[in-house]
């Protein structure tokens, strides 16, 4: 059986649970600890920017298991144990909220689909592409009459319906910029 140790005798029956740190030189071991406090802020620093850049905000759970992901290997830099048992805890305690923000955001996905219709036009933009519609369909009589009879006169009516045309699309681009 284990026990702690009950007193401060060498014969006294006890866990030996071994050094808490890493068994590094004195000096390497104080350097790495340094860097590594340095090092943690520098990188919450420009994660937290990196995550700002996000547009999405989908599977928010994913990112924040990279982060703890980077902290447990810090913390492995200093005390490989204690990262292992962090990294068993937080697989732990996390895998429950990663499946959940994953089923979270499909749902939110899903309902989203069904719910989403199309955006109605403005009326001014209906018009114009009801003239468009009708001014195609005149420059293609138009264009078949001067196959059939040779007649220029045809071809010069379906050029001025494609200028139209022209005209047609860039009004509705500037209603779409608005």
């Amino acid at each position: 059986m284990l026990h702690c140790q009950q007193d401060s005798t060498p014969e006294s029956e006890s866990v030996n649970m071994g050094s808490f740190g890493n068994e590094f030189d004195v000096k390497l071991q104080i350097g790495i600890g340094v860097a590594v406090f340095i090092l943690a802020p520098v990188f919450g620093y420009f994660y937290n920017r990196f995550i700002d850049t996000r547009r999405d905000g989908e599977h928010t759970s994913l990112w924040v298991a990279v982060g703890v992901t980077i902290t447990i290997i810090l913390a492995a830099l200093i005390s490989w144990k204690s990262a292992v048992l962090m990294c068993i805890l937080f697989a732990l305690t996390g895998l429950p909220m990663i499946i959940g923000d994953i089923q979270r955001n499909d749902a939110r996905a899903k309902k989203a689909k069904s719910t989403r219709g199309r955006k109605r036009l403005p009326y001014a933009a209906n018009g114009l592409i009801d003239e468009a519609r009708m001014a195609v369909t005149d420059m293609i009589n138009h264009l078949s009459k001067f196959i059939e009879t040779n007649d220029n006169k045809y071809l010069h009516l379906a050029q001025i319906i494609l200028a139209r045309l022209v005209s047609i699309l860039s009004e509705l681009k500037g209603i779409q910029e608005k």
